[in-house]
């Protein structure tokens, strides 16, 4: 798999996964440790999820004409700074972009991934309440 496009697609895809797993199971020890009980696990889940898709999506909004010049939310939250991070890092040695580097500018941007990531957190809180009977 040489094309670019099939390179970001994988790396997109590695970063959503692997950040929400992180995300998933940072809240789960939260939760168990705030409440002792999945309802608290799930709770804390569907918070943390609605607040990355926040940032998410202030973050991938684009700029209007008539705002030119005028400070965006977006401006604030700065998702793109500093190149690789150490998650980044992981994820370009394993097959296969280990064996074909994307450059850190032509990869989905971060704040993309942070959207997609808020999505796969609220999918697991929505699971643990349809399929795990987690309710009140």
């Amino acid at each position: 798999m040489r094309s670019e496009l099939g390179l970001k697609l994988v790396e997109f895809v590695l970063w959503v996964v692997a950040a929400a797993a992180v995300v998933v199971l940072a809240s789960t020890a939260v939760g168990l440790l705030v409440g002792g009980d999945l309802l608290t696990v799930k709770y804390t889940l569907f918070l943390v999820g609605v607040l990355l898709f926040g940032v998410g999506s202030l973050a991938i909004q684009p700029e209007s004409p008539g705002e030119r010049g005028r400070k965006r939310v977006s401006e604030y939250v700065d998702l793109e700074a500093n190149g690789p991070n150490q998650l980044e890092a992981y994820i370009e040695r394993v097959p296969p972009l280990r064996d074909n580097y994307l450059p850190f500018d032509r990869r989905v941007s971060r704040s993309v991934k942070v959207f997609f990531t808020s999505l796969a957190v609220l999918g697991a809180s929505l699971v643990m309440e349809f399929w795990l009977d987690v309710q009140v």
